[in-house]
């Protein structure tokens, strides 16, 4: 079992255009709206793949509803900690002449302050029997920036043999790296600004991971790299790829798709190439589809069939 948990939910409300100008009218290609959040779209990929997985956070009552039916029309198990207002927006603006988006994100409502207690009991109660437990995105207010390093002890306690996913960025990251956790995800940007590093080549990006994990005791990194693919090291092999050849037609998801193929990867014991395979694989089938929608065991077991140049580094 995957368990994701997502602190901080959203609408995700994409309108596609043909080509973005700035100083004229745009007409709206595709306008599609879904219920998202970091945490509940590695949920959807993995589902997408086949594997079982449980999305948990936090809801809003003014769309509760809307958003368990949608998870259970998916077939993914949730529970949520149901809290008063509405879901906060995130508006997606997709120029599919650059095959760029635009992001313009609200930052939601603030949750009351003993809000982040029912949900750590609430990871603590889905925790038992998960092979994976992903942390994922940005924190509401009202919640502290050491919530997800509260988290990592509180599943560990529960079940030992639970691996923690990270997908944070900055302080966020930096202060769950105090407890350890088995993965990280971050993309290149994420990884520069958190680490204070440049890492400009992939033999440096190599060498600057292989110190986070020996300074952190963590299990394995995950880069992603953009048009340049991605970068995968466990401190034994380190390997990196290019990027799948899919016509893309939307952004969202494809960090929480890579996040998604490693752990459906890792679970089945697969090796380092393999599990980086399998990330870029799910990424690249999920930007296929328009909006937040997420790829199929079918579609990412065709991309599988791609030569992405992997090659092992170290």
């Amino acid at each position: 079992m995957i368990t994701t948990l997502t602190p901080n939910p959203c609408i995700d409300k994409t309108l596609s255009v043909e080509k973005f100008d700035l100083y004229r009218m745009n007409r709206v290609r595709v306008l599609r709206s879904d219920f998202g959040g970091k945490g509940i779209n590695v949920s959807s990929a993995v589902r997408g793949l086949g594997a079982a997985t449980c999305a948990i956070g936090f809801s809003f009552a003014a769309d509760d509803a809307a958003l368990r039916r949608m998870l259970a029309e998916r077939g993914i198990p949730c529970e949520f900690v149901t809290l008063s207002g509405e879901t906060r927006t995130c508006y997606k603006l997709f120029d599919e002449s650059l095959h760029h988006t635009i992001e313009i994100n609200e930052s939601g409502a603030e949750v009351p302050t003993d809000a982040g207690e029912k949900l750590l009991d609430l990871v603590e109660k889905k925790a038992s029997g998960s092979t994976f437990f992903t942390l994922s995105g940005s924190l509401p207010k009202g919640l502290p920036e050491d919530f997800y390093l509260r988290c990592i002890p509180v599943i560990r306690r529960a079940d030992p043999n639970c691996r923690v996913v990270v997908d944070a960025e900055k302080k966020l990251l930096l202060r769950a790296l105090e407890e350890h956790p088995f993965l990280l995800k971050p993309n290149i940007h994420e990884f520069q600004e958190t680490f204070q590093c440049q890492a400009d080549t992939l033999e440096e990006l190599d060498r600057e991971a292989r110190r986070i994990l020996s300074r952190f005791q963590v299990g394995a990194i995950c880069v992603s790299l953009g048009s340049k693919g991605a970068f995968f090291t466990d401190g034994r092999e380190s390997w990196h790829c290019d990027p799948v050849q899919v016509t893309v037609r939307s952004i969202q998801g494809a960090g929480d798709s890579v996040v998604a193929g490693m752990c459906f990867a890792l679970e089945q014991g697969l090796p380092p190439r393999e599990v980086l395979h399998w990330g870029v694989a799910a990424a690249g089938d999920s930007i296929s589809r328009e909006g937040t929608q997420f790829c199929t065991r079918e579609g990412v077991e065709e991309l599988l069939k791609q030569e992405i140049g992997l090659r092992r580094l170290s």
